[in-house]
Order: C-alpha cells, then structure tokens, then sequence
C-alpha cells in the first residue's frame, strides 16, 4: 500500500503536476493522521473496555466480601446481646432486685469474654495497591474508602485499646475472684453467695461491662449498616 501510494506521487512529479502532488501529499498526512487518530480511539475503547471489566472484578469481590462481613458482624451483634443480658441479670441480684435462683447459675457463666471485628479486606488491599481510582464513581469509592480506612479502623482500635484490655486486664480477674464458671457460657455460681452481694469491686465491674457491651453494640450495629450501604451501592454500580 505505502509503495502505491509513493508510485503516484512520483507519476505526478514527473508528469510536472505540482499542484496534485502537493494536494495529493496533504490528503495522504491528513489519511494517515485520521489513520492515528481511530487506532488511538480502538486502543482507548479496548483499554476502558478492559479496565471496566477489572471495576466489576474488583466491585463483586469486595461485595463477597462484605456478605461474609455481615455473618461475622450479627454474630458479634449476638453475642454482645446475650453478654449484656446476663450482666444485667446479675447486677439486678447483686442489687438485691431479684433473689437467687438456678436460673442465674446460666448468666453467672455468660458473663465474660468479648469479640473482635475480622474484616475480610484483602481484596480492597489489593485494589488499593493498584490505585483507587479503578472505581470510576466517586460517590461509591468514597464510600467503600470510608468503610474499610475509618469505620473499621476505629471499632478494631475500640476493641483491642479500651474493651478488651477492660476484659482481660480487669473484668475477668474481677469474675474469676467471686464467681466459679464451671462451663462458660452454660453455668456458673457465686463462690460465697453471701459476701458476693456486697462485693463493690465486681459490681464496678460489671457496670463497667455494661456499659462497654452497650457501646459494642451501638458499634457493630453502626458497621452493620455502613456495610449494607455499601453492598446496595455496588449491587447499584454493577447493574449499569
């Protein structure tokens, strides 16, 4: 084609039809240049093409993961539940609200331990390794930035800084002291159900828990519907 082309541009030149040649070269760089011009457009189709197929890869990873989050999340919103439930329970008798019974020897053995967030974040690592900006919605990537950089960032610190130093370092010591927990979580009773009553270093204790339980709660609670936000907007996303 290239010898084609120069074989006529030569005719004309020795034909002495300057005037063509000269129209003739202009249409040639003008053909080429358009020539330029669609196989940059084909390569930036194929290239939009192939980087909104990696955005739908990434997007139904992060929504999988998410789905298993929320498993993770309504247990730890279970568990926290039945934890403060029997905290309640017993602060009530240690208050002398209610009497004994066989009933609290459960909740006597439901009183301690706590959870942890594990999120399943590997694949927006990865994404974030190569660049956030694959997310071509501003609106959803901030959404999902805000998700993994701060909401789970700070419930995990809340964990590991304030409720599970309270936990280990002094509500279960406190327990340990005055109650006997034979099967944890099924049952447990008072060392000395007399002086248990009047014990003010494990009531502090146990309001204290309280109090942690609640805010544990109103945590997971909060993630839960964050992630549920963010699984509607990719279920959104990917339906464009």
């Amino acid at each position: 084609m290239i010898k084609f082309f120069r074989r006529i541009r030569q005719n004309l030149l020795l034909e002495g039809k300057t005037g063509k040649y000269l129209k003739y070269a202009i249409g040639e760089i003008i053909l080429v240049v358009i020539g330029i011009l669609i196989a940059l457009q084909i390569n930036n189709w194929n290239n939009n093409i192939q980087q909104s197929k990696l955005e739908r890869k990434y997007l139904s990873e992060i929504k999988n993961n998410l789905a298993f989050d929320l498993i993770d999340i309504q247990f730890n919103i279970n568990f926290n539940e039945s934890r403060l439930k029997s905290n309640k329970i017993i602060l009530r008798y240690l208050d002398k609200e209610i009497s004994y019974s066989d009933s609290l020897q459960f909740h006597f053995g439901n009183l301690i331990f706590t959870t942890r967030t594990l999120p399943n974040n590997s694949t927006y690592e990865t994404l974030k390794s190569r660049g956030l900006e694959i997310i071509s919605n501003d609106s959803l990537r901030q959404q999902i930035t805000k998700l993994y950089s701060y909401v789970y960032h700070n419930i995990i610190d809340f964990e590991k800084q304030d409720d599970n130093s309270f936990q280990y370092g002094i509500f279960m010591p406190e327990v340990s002291k005055a109650i006997e927990i034979t099967e944890v979580w099924e049952n447990g009773y008072a060392i000395n159900e007399q002086n248990i009553v009047n014990n003010i270093q494990l009531k502090n204790a146990i309001v204290t828990n309280i109090k942690l339980r609640e805010t544990m709660l109103s945590w997971y609670k909060g993630l839960r519907r964050e992630v549920e936000k963010s699984i509607n907007a990719i279920e959104i996303e990917l339906k464009k």
